[in-house]
């Protein structure tokens, strides 16, 4: 059992509390924050652990805050890691998350709380969490971004270090023997050698060790007061030392629009998008398909993750930065150049979008929803003009000999030309044009057979070498024929999903549900080793690889099990 700890920390002063004390100072520190003065007073909630009481927040809550912001959170900061349901259960009635039960959570709080009311909530009807909550309090100020703000949480319990006694950092799994593992401080941990692959940052979470939890600042951060960053949560040096990449990037304001990023720093993009808004993207999604079906449902899907990826990867803007000018720069520079949709594409992308925002309007993310739909449909003509010009299809081959001209290839050796283009399309369909591994086998592809050398075929074969080359280190040789099964389907699908997207993290999706199907991936505490081995292999979060999967089950005739 973790040691009880009722110590905690005011996010807005920065000093220490405890639990007893936590409603008199918190109303007197927000007395003199310079918040603003709410229309009606915010709730001061406390949320704890059911089972160890060491683990808990106090969250201020504006009077027409909702159910749906108060899920958001709790998962953001305590719980997330698999996009599980969850629900509240308020005076005998209970609030569920979830497109398929509907919309239970969109009620604010003032219709249901009262001061002194308590309520339950449930994260994971599987291995689930089970929290307490209280309404202790109330305050004059409203938080001064957004409907929620935490103010006070819990110091990170005193586990030690079992070499120094110092406070651990790091918790050791030891898959062997299905317990907790062995604690390290950052010191001892480097004397004792360990597997790194096996080591992980001990959370300040209840949900710490169950179904491969990991504690993600960067989701954090976004509810904390003012004059925080992810840095304080979870210090870089810590997340380096497992090789985790920095997110400290994701503060700067802009990177130029010239500079190319690697897969790494796409991945991180697209993993910024999921952790933020990735709940409301979904429900929009789901939407989609409701109303217009599958196919269209799968367009939308890629439509809005890589306007949301360019602007929060591109133009290091998350959603609460975005304006007409940044949005309409991205529909016309970035949106229009990407040439993997549909015919039917050009014409859906901006309604896609405006829908899109009025969703995030409704969930309560954006505040000037009409001012950007109004800079998309204003941009739409010069855009659809853009996305429908000939020039922009068929002069690939022409661009090709011009650039391979301009970089000193002898365009009369059929093999040099072959290297050349092999390279270049390599790199449009987003993978790496230096993998000498990958392009020899795909070079033998072309001479053998002149159709294959386009981008959607070549991203599928591409995708299936990097399954290869995992499933390689397998004893079990029948998972690699699930995966290229997998690909098959995948590519036969009217709306061919291999086109778009990461193709890094598509491999380690395709590998993780074919060992999960043979029957390889199980429940674990901390995570399946073999999942946290696909996980370090593609360099792709557990939780990116997991939430891929979900979504692949669309696009197979035959659904797949449910995930574990």
């Amino acid at each position: 059992m973790a040691p009880r700890n009722m110590s905690g920390t005011c996010l807005l002063c920065r000093a220490p509390v405890t639990r007893r004390t936590v409603q008199r100072h918190a109303e007197g520190c927000l007395r003199s924050s310079g918040w603003p003065v709410g229309k009606k007073p915010s709730f001061l909630i406390r949320v704890q652990d059911r089972y160890n009481k060491s683990y808990w927040l106090v969250v201020l809550a504006r009077h027409d805050a909702r159910l749906s912001d108060l899920d958001c959170l709790i998962r953001d900061v305590w719980v997330e890691c698999c996009g599980h349901l969850s629900a509240f259960t308020i005076g005998g009635e209970t609030y569920t998350s979830g497109d398929d039960i509907g919309d239970d959570m969109a009620v604010p709080l003032d219709r249901l709380l009262l001061p002194g009311s308590s309520f339950d909530y449930e994260y994971d009807f599987g291995t689930t969490t089970e929290l307490e909550l209280k309404v202790i309090g109330a305050a004059p100020v409203a938080p001064p971004e957004g409907p929620l703000c935490l103010i006070v949480r819990n110091d990170p319990l005193p586990i030690a270090c079992e070499t120094c006694g110092n406070r651990a950092d790091f918790r050791l799994l030891d898959y062997s023997k299905g317990a907790s593992g062995s604690f390290f401080c950052r010191e001892c941990i480097t004397s004792a050698d360990p597997d790194l692959e096996s080591a992980e940052i001990i959370e300040n979470s209840p949900r710490s060790g169950v179904c491969g939890y990991a504690e993600d600042p960067v989701a954090a951060i976004r509810w904390y007061p003012p004059g925080w960053s992810a840095e304080d949560i979870v210090p870089e040096d810590l997340q380096e030392m497992l090789g985790i990449a920095s997110q400290s990037d994701l503060e700067d304001d802009l990177l130029p629009a010239e500079d190319q990023m690697s897969d790494a720093e796409v991945r991180s993009m697209m993993d910024a998008v999921d952790s933020d808004i990735g709940e409301e993207v979904a429900r929009f999604i789901g939407e989609e398909q409701a109303a217009h079906g599958e196919i269209f449902a799968s367009m939308a899907e890629e439509t809005v993750l890589s306007f949301c990826t360019f602007l929060y990867g591109l133009y290091r803007r998350d959603i609460r930065k975005w304006d007409a000018p940044v949005v309409r720069r991205c529909l016309l520079e970035e949106m229009v150049q990407n040439p993997i949709f549909p015919d039917e594409w050009p014409k859906n992308a901006v309604p896609i979008l405006c829908r899109f925002l009025a969703h995030m309007s409704a969930a309560g993310r954006l505040q000037n929803a009409a001012e950007l739909i109004g800079a998309l449909k204003g941009a739409e003509p010069v855009f659809r003009k853009a996305a429908t010009s000939p020039e922009k299809y068929h002069d690939l081959s022409r661009r090709l000999l011009e650039r391979a001209r301009d970089e000193g290839v002898d365009v009369k050796d059929r093999n040099s030309m072959l290297d050349f283009i092999l390279r270049e399309v390599t790199a449009m369909a987003g993978m790496d044009p230096d993998a000498e591994e990958y392009l020899g086998e795909l070079k033998e592809m072309v001479l053998g057979n002149a159709a294959v050398l386009d981008i959607e075929h070549l991203r599928a074969e591409m995708i299936l070498l990097r399954c290869e080359e995992f499933c390689s280190r397998l004893e079990d040789d029948t998972i690699l024929d699930w995966c290229a099964a997998l690909v098959k389907d995948l590519t036969a699908h009217p709306a061919p999903p291999l086109s778009r997207g990461d193709g890094v993290l598509w491999s380690a999706a395709i590998v993780y549900a074919a060992c999960r199907d043979a029957g390889l991936i199980r429940r674990a505490r901390g995570g399946s080793p073999l999942a946290q081995e696909i996980s370090t292999f593609f360099d792709v979060r557990l939780s990116s690889i997991r939430n891929k999967v979900s979504g692949l089950k669309q696009y197979l005739p035959d659904t797949p099990g449910e995930d574990d």
